[in-house]
């Protein structure tokens, strides 16, 4: 028996995934453990947080006897720079007696440099960002009773009261932050073009650049309550201090761009910064975000030209612009083996999704995505040039549609339900779309979780994000917190990653007709980067597991028999190799080849001993036992029933930012 192990790294955690190479279950394993090798450092095995019963508690001597009973796990224990290698182990025998089974272990994979740095021109990074989770809940606790508030935290940037902004923003705040350093250092100047901005570290930043800083500022979430100019009081801060441009739309539009050009002391365009991510304490700490950037100075360029045709429209919609922006012949850009197709809206005929819709279409192994909000049902008898691209997406599994393919892998999470999307399948028939109204994130439905087109989506409501069982009854989980309105931000589309064309679709466009027609916004469409789109998907379904495994709970705490623990039997594994659950497992395991065990220099452990410690890292989800499809069914089609305590925390939430 041997075991295949696949390992992806996204800068913020690894990934891995791994199957017998029979698929077959092993006998006698009651779960397994992940030996962590680290140069320089003692080995470490990585745990799963429950044992056989409540009682169970963890070894720090032996903490591989809390056996991880899945064959899929993240470590966010790994730090950047830092080169890793894995195996992973069976831990077998009855629970009273566990055993490693070393002589059955993987191969030790080769070495992985923890990086944003995909490839040698390309990098992204991510926060962290959903508060909803055991670790901010420690953090919590260990700051005494009661608690700071979240927003009093995530604005403090000094030592050592920072430390959970640090954490939740994962790599994504200093990443940004030395891009505007290492410009400053240079002499450089900067161009951006952004929707928001109040985080105190990003606007001293800006300012140290004086007049070398040119921006373009919008207003914002503009309504009548903030006189429209959500940041006029950031507008009054910089206005004699960086070379400002305002660009305070009407209504109907957002000035919705999140986007920073580089340049040397000579003013020549050199780097590009994009993604999702709003210059915010929000954007950066509390909602699931993420940045591109890209060194190439024609892209850079091709960035600065928008940026002026920006400055030069001030507050108005030319047609001129939708024209220029629709009517891109030049936007092809050849980097790192493959290409980026570098889209910026408003366009005249939805040019931008046209040419995505063209991918989604073709996509052959799977689609993995996160919308923020990606626009409204458009009726099938309608132009499908005004469909939003999650409906592209979902169409992929509705027999009968020209590209249907029922085989096709779909993992997504949409930060608010979209009307008429998909309703209830019945019987052998598809979901269809329907008239469900659309729901308010701030007062009903958060998160909405899809597994394709076949099946009715999972509206999560705020009992699932704060999971009652959690908080009450399951083992020794903590109470967590319920965080901002806006929980999923990312506006991200990934088209098999591991095939033989990944494409990695994100910006600051919510990949909608609205946001094509209607707003400035800038869509990067990158393929042929397979390092880049397996961090993207790697990103993409540790948010999807951990909000999945929160609306099991829920979904079953009244039952006394709900997964509450390890199973001391080898049957558990059942569940997971066959049927959909391998299927989602192979496609995960991507074409992996195994390699031989290379040999590096690290501080070995005595395996049975399973010394070093306990690791720092914690994992956002766990997946239990496949549950009979009757219990599955249900959970689908819970409908959240609004409590009033969920009415107190949506009338504290704040405004959802776009």
């Amino acid at each position: 028996m041997s075991i295949n192990l696949k390992v992806y790294n996204n800068g913020d955690h690894t990934a891995l995934v791994w199957l017998p190479a029979d698929e077959k279950p092993i006998q006698d394993c009651r779960g397994f453990t992940i030996r962590r090798v680290v140069q320089g450092s003692p080995d470490t095995y990585l745990h799963g947080f429950v044992g056989f019963s409540d009682d169970d508690k963890l070894d720090p001597n032996a903490p591989w006897k809390l056996p991880v009973q899945r064959f899929m796990w993240w470590d966010y224990g790994v730090k950047p720079g830092q080169a890793v290698q894995y195996s992973v182990v069976p831990v077998t025998g009855d629970k009273s007696n566990l055993q490693l089974a070393t002589a059955s272990a993987s191969a030790l994979t080769q070495p992985i440099t923890i990086t944003g740095q995909m490839t040698p021109n390309i990098s992204a990074y991510f926060n962290k960002g959903i508060v909803a989770a055991q670790w901010v809940s420690r953090v919590l606790d260990s700051l005494g009773k009661p608690p700071p508030k979240m927003a009093d935290l995530i604005a403090e940037t000094q030592a050592p009261k920072n430390a959970l902004r640090n954490a939740l923003s994962g790599l994504l705040r200093p990443q940004i932050l030395q891009m505007l350093a290492d410009v400053k250092k240079n002499n450089g100047e900067i161009y951006a073009a952004l929707y928001e901005l109040n985080d105190p570290e990003l606007k001293a930043a800006l300012k140290a650049f004086g007049k070398k800083c040119h921006l373009i500022l919008a207003n914002g979430a503009f309504s009548a309550k903030n006189g429209n100019d959500e940041n006029k009081a950031v507008r009054a801060e910089l206005r004699n201090v960086v070379d400002l441009y305002n660009r305070l739309v009407p209504t109907g539009h957002f000035a919705h761009n999140k986007f920073l050009v580089a340049c040397d002391s000579a003013g020549r365009p050199q780097r590009v910064l994009s993604g999702s991510t709003n210059w915010t304490m929000t954007g950066l700490c509390t909602q699931a975000n993420n940045g591109i950037a890209v060194n190439d100075a024609k892209l850079a360029q091709y960035f600065l030209d928008e940026w002026n045709l920006l400055k030069k429209a001030k507050n108005a919609y030319p047609t001129t612009l939708a024209k220029a922006n629709g009517e891109a012949t030049a936007n092809v850009f050849n980097i790192d083996g493959g290409t980026i197709t570098q889209w910026f809206a408003p366009t005249d005929k939805g040019e931008d999704l046209a040419y995505a819709r063209k991918l989604i279409n073709a996509a052959k192994q799977g689609i993995l995505f996160l919308f923020f909000n990606p626009g409204i049902f458009v009726a099938d008898d309608k132009p499908a040039s005004k469909w939003t691209l999650l409906q592209n997406i979902l169409f992929r599994h509705h027999e009968g549609t020209p590209d249907y393919d029922p085989s096709l892998y779909i993992r997504g999470v949409v930060n608010q339900e979209i009307a008429g999307l998909t309703s209830e399948s019945t019987g052998n028939e598809p979901a269809r779309p329907s008239a469900h109204a659309a729901l308010d994130p701030a007062s009903a439905t958060p998160v909405t979780l899809f597994d394709g087109g076949k099946q009715p989506p999972q509206h999560l409501g705020y009992e699932s994000m704060v999971p009652k069982n959690i908080k009450d009854t399951f083992h020794n989980w903590a109470t967590e917190i319920l965080g901002q309105g806006v929980h999923i931000h990312s506006k991200v589309i990934v088209l098999d990653p591991f095939g033989e064309n990944p494409v990695v679709m994100t910006g600051s466009h919510n990949l909608g007709f609205k946001a094509s027609s209607k707003n400035d916004d800038n869509l990067m469409i990158i393929e042929g980067n397979r390092p880049l789109a397996a961090a993207y998907a790697a990103n993409i379904i540790a948010i999807y597991q951990s909000y999945r495994w929160n609306a099991y709970v829920e979904a079953h705490r009244q039952d006394p028999k709900v997964w509450h623990g390890l199973v001391n039997r080898d049957d558990w594994q059942n569940g997971y190799l066959v049927g959909e659950e391998l299927a989602e497992l192979t496609f995960w395991m991507g074409a992996y080849q195994p390699a031989a065990a290379p040999q590096i220099k690290h501080v070995p452990e005595n395996m049975q001993a399973a010394g070093g410690p306990a690791p720092t890292g914690t994992r956002r989800s766990r997946r239990p036992k496949k549950q009979p499809p009757t219990k599955i069914a249900a959970a689908r089609q819970k409908r959240v029933v609004k409590t009033s305590s969920a009415k107190k925390v949506a009338s504290k939430v704040a405004k959802t930012r776009r």
